[in-house]
């Protein structure tokens, strides 16, 4: 009866802590990609150090320069990328008016799709009577807006803040644990963030790797959008499993938008460049795909995760399922070595009531001291593991 209670307390403690997470998760989100962008330039804070630099200076410094080249990055490819989205816009309406009414004078399913895209994409038959109503959607659009960009400065503020606190952040949470459980769990956390760091700075590796060679390869190629696939490729290159897919669909629709033979081509190489990203970029960048990838743990967290937070999912997933291998590792390894431990007990334990047994046989007053007082310690030193065994 007392262990039904027990084990209902832990199920009710677990569905309890599952609702909170789920109430709070947006907070839990951001504290998670601010712990990920703290590991992600750690190595590069560490060597801002060296130089004599305080911890927070170097981060500080290390945000400042980022976001400046992207800031800066961004005001020299304004007027074309703007340019280029004009032009797209201009020709997927075009397109798909002239689809549209291809469509609905040809056969039975031509019709039909004609009628679901009627339905599905309503905003491309707006009229400049209508456009007052599509005001609600502009301002939800900027707010929406607004809101990533204090969420991204409160990530950044709060990345400062643990890298700043390492040390005292770890000794606070480790403090919580039996002091022979503290190395560990130190150990495993220094791990856990070394994994995700390495993760998050081979993505942003292949990200920029992306948007150099799709930017060059569609200019080549004399493609009329160069930028926003470019943009496109450094976005996605993020997305787990189906990134290199979605980035070649979009570099297949940008290019059909000109020639077909075009879209194919620009699609074949968009895809012929993840693969080289994903097997012989990444493999070099993060040494852990090298081995096993932990690619039905991240499915198993994309679902979840994606119907939580939205598109921040997908992003999140990739470094938390390389942070809970990294624990389920630990805990394998752990196991193994208990049940080593226990075997070589049992083997001892067993040794230790033969001698006892032919000690009996013999005379115990003809013993020396030294055998009477090693017979104890070895039995005080068998009920301590074993004591440590089970707890």
């Amino acid at each position: 009866m007392k262990r039904l209670m027990i084990y209902t307390a832990v199920i009710l403690a677990t569905l309890l802590g599952l609702q909170i997470l789920w109430q709070f998760r947006l907070v839990v989100l951001l504290f998670a990609l601010s712990l990920f962008t703290a590991a992600t330039i750690r190595p590069f804070v560490n060597r801002l150090t060296a130089t004599g630099l305080s911890r927070v200076g170097a981060q500080l410094l290390l945000y400042v320069v980022g976001i400046g080249a992207l800031v800066l990055l961004f005001v020299l490819l304004s007027d074309n990328l703007f340019m280029e989205l004009n032009i797209l816009a201009n020709r997927a309406v075009i397109e798909y008016e002239s689809v549209y009414r291809t469509w609905q004078d040809g056969s039975a399913w031509q019709q039909t799709a004609a009628s679901w895209l009627d339905s599905t994409i309503p905003f491309l038959h707006v009229e400049e009577s209508d456009l007052g109503e599509m005001l609600p959607s502009v301002v939800l659009l900027t707010q929406n807006i607004l809101t990533a960009a204090g969420g991204v400065l409160l990530l950044l503020a709060l990345s400062v803040y643990w890298s700043a606190d390492q040390y005292r952040f770890e000794r606070l949470w480790l403090s919580l644990l039996p002091p022979r459980r503290r190395a560990t769990a130190r150990d495993s956390w220094r791990q856990i963030e070394y994994a995700v760091g390495s993760y998050m700075r081979s993505q942003g590796a292949q990200s920029i790797l992306a948007a150099l060679f799709l930017g060059a390869g569609a200019a080549i190629a004399r493609l009329d959008f160069p930028l926003l696939l470019a943009l496109a490729g450094s976005l996605l290159a993020f997305v787990p499993l189906f990134g290199g897919v979605l980035i070649s669909t979009v570099a297949l629709l940008l290019g059909s938008l000109q020639s077909v033979p075009l879209g194919i081509g620009a699609a074949l190489y968009t895809f012929a460049l993840f693969l080289v990203l994903e097997f012989v970029v990444e493999p070099r960048l993060w040494p852990k795909a090298r081995g096993r990838r932990s690619f039905l743990l991240t499915i198993l967290l994309v679902i979840p995760l994606l119907e939580a937070v939205g598109f921040w999912g997908l992003l999140i997933a990739p470094p938390l399922a390389a942070a809970l291998e990294v624990i389920l590792g630990q805990v394998y390894s752990w196991y193994v070595q208990k049940e080593g431990t226990a075997v070589q007990l049992n083997d001892l334990d067993d040794r230790f009531q033969t001698m006892l047994m032919k000690v009996n046989e013999a005379d115990y007053e003809d013993l020396t001291p030294e055998l009477k007082s090693l017979s104890k310690r070895l039995a005080s030193l068998l009920a301590t593991s074993r004591d440590l065994k089970v707890t």
